[in-house]
């Protein structure tokens, strides 16, 4: 398991991860419709961001999402378990990628699953 002062600095990181691609999203976005969305939720930024066709700004709304899924992972306590089969995920694996939702053996499966 992670110690509490991991935690906080993994949170920190998504927390500064999180105001940089949203902000980049919401410039693209403004960019493209001529609407501010500087103060919509993240939910709905992400629900934009599916309806452009623009690649970089799926992948990014992609991004923001699993940040948005890890900093509620670390509110509820769940950080570090796989959001498929609850097993605890590597530290390695989290530190690399703080917003990364699966185990090894899962991210596999699905890789192989949905290639």
């Amino acid at each position: 398991m992670i110690d509490t002062e991991t935690v906080a600095q993994l949170q920190q990181k998504l927390a500064n991860e999180k105001e940089a691609v949203r902000s980049r999203l919401e410039d693209v976005l403004i960019g493209l419709t001529g609407l501010d969305v500087s103060n919509v939720p993240t939910a709905h930024l992400i629900k934009l961001c599916r309806k452009e066709r623009s690649t970089n700004l799926h992948d990014d709304g992609l991004r923001l999402e699993k940040i948005d899924a890890a900093l509620c992972a670390i509110h509820t306590g769940l950080i570090g378990l796989c959001a498929d089969c609850e097993e605890e995920i590597e530290v390695g694996d989290i530190i690399s990628d703080p917003a990364e939702s699966r185990c090894r053996a899962c991210r596999e499966h699905s890789r192989y699953h949905h290639a």
